[in-house]
């Protein structure tokens, strides 16, 4: 059942590759558009997130309805009286959740971000130039292996170099593995799969979802149940209940499935992460500290913090044509345990510098941490 995360991933891949597509510059007919064609955009944004988001009940409470209710109440006055644009109001309260599976895509990443939280935005690290980690796999030194992981998308890291990464340290001397993934905001998570053997001391466990079944949403499970049966899973669930929200395991806690290896173990494993961190990098760090012993995260920032809500339905506004994208599902960490607030934090603080520059480099955190490993 560990396929689970594997699914939601690839749906929240599948529709951002569409809304890519989707996007093709719908300014010029801002001006066009009239107040009742604003209002109608907003209140399909509104109906979408009030009826289909997973995290609205989570997150619209007694502590926020008020704050909430005036925000909506706000909005659509200022597109009646003060000629706001019905998308640009769904966009502001959109990211009032903070959550960065939720939004809209305005066709560049200025305009999409632009009432991001600083937190949710994309962290550029402008003192290391470049700041462009690439896929990388040598030695560090006679002990110390190093595999660097931007992302989890076959076009940059595909199963099979990952596979043959894994060899490599095999067949070399070291005992210590780094995994450095700075920079990867998440991607497929069947990639990274393939490296829990090398971290696995005794069973461990993560945290199944649950899918909020609405109209939509369960229209859009019977389109991806040919594909997926967890899909299909879910709807027979709620044939037979009928409840809001359907767990997708018989359990809340999920027991991490770890494939057969036969290669070597490193004595220890470093992972180096960073604030540009999300999603299913995340859930890599999760997994790999719930069934190790040998694994310490290094870094000096807590990650981006993107898990919490996912399976991710595309939809597009009805007048101004831009994609909104819905998270179907919640994580059962939530409402108390949580990682989109704060993210995931380093066990060890690197007390140096930022490196001068990463690419496919073996820079000063990677060098410091090996002779940290090595002690």
């Amino acid at each position: 059942m560990n396929r689970l995360v594997t699914y939601l991933l690839l749906l929240v891949l599948a529709v951002s590759a569409a809304a890519q597509d989707n996007v093709s510059g719908n300014n010029a007919y801002d001006s066009l558009l009239t107040v009742a064609q604003n209002i109608e955009d907003f209140d399909f944004a509104l109906k979408e997130l009030e009826t289909s988001y997973a995290g609205f009940d989570t997150y619209v409470n007694d502590s926020t309805r008020q704050e909430y209710d005036s925000i909506v109440s706000t909005l659509r006055q200022q597109i009646e009286t003060n000629g706001r644009l019905g998308y640009d109001a769904a966009l502001f309260l959109y990211s009032w959740f903070d959550d960065g599976h939720l939004g809209m895509d305005m066709g560049s990443y200025k305009e999409t971000g632009k009432y991001m939280s600083d937190r949710r935005k994309y962290q550029p690290y402008g003192m290391i130039r470049p700041y462009l980690p690439e896929p990388t796999a040598t030695q560090v030194n006679s002990k110390t292996y190093l595999i660097r992981l931007p992302e989890f998308d076959e076009e940059i890291v595909s199963s099979e170099w990952l596979g043959n990464a894994i060899g490599e340290f095999n067949s070399s001397t070291c005992e210590n593995l780094i995994i450095d993934v700075r920079g990867n905001g998440g991607g497929d998570e069947r990639i990274w799969h393939q490296l829990l053997p090398l971290f696995h001391d005794h069973p461990g466990v993560t945290k199944s979802v649950e899918f909020r079944m609405s109209d939509n949403n369960i229209e859009y499970l019977k389109q991806a149940a040919a594909e997926f049966p967890e899909a299909q899973m879910i709807l027979d669930k709620y044939n037979k209940t009928k409840e809001s929200y359907i767990l997708l395991t018989d359990n809340e806690d999920l027991e991490i499935e770890v494939p057969e290896y036969t290669g070597k173990k490193p004595h220890k494993v470093a992972f180096i992460i960073d604030a540009n961190n999300g999603s299913a990098t995340e859930e890599l760090l999760i997994q790999a500290k719930a069934i190790s012993d040998r694994t310490i995260i290094y870094g000096k920032e807590y990650t981006g913090g993107c898990l919490d809500c996912s399976s991710v339905r595309e939809s597009a506004l009805p007048n101004s044509g831009y994609p909104i994208f819905i998270p179907t599902a919640r994580s059962c960490r939530l409402p108390n345990n949580g990682i989109d607030k704060t993210g995931i934090a380093p066990d060890v603080v690197i007390p140096i510098d930022y490196p001068t520059s990463l690419a496919d480099n073996i820079d000063e955190w990677t060098l410091w941490i090996a002779n940290e490993l090595e002690k």
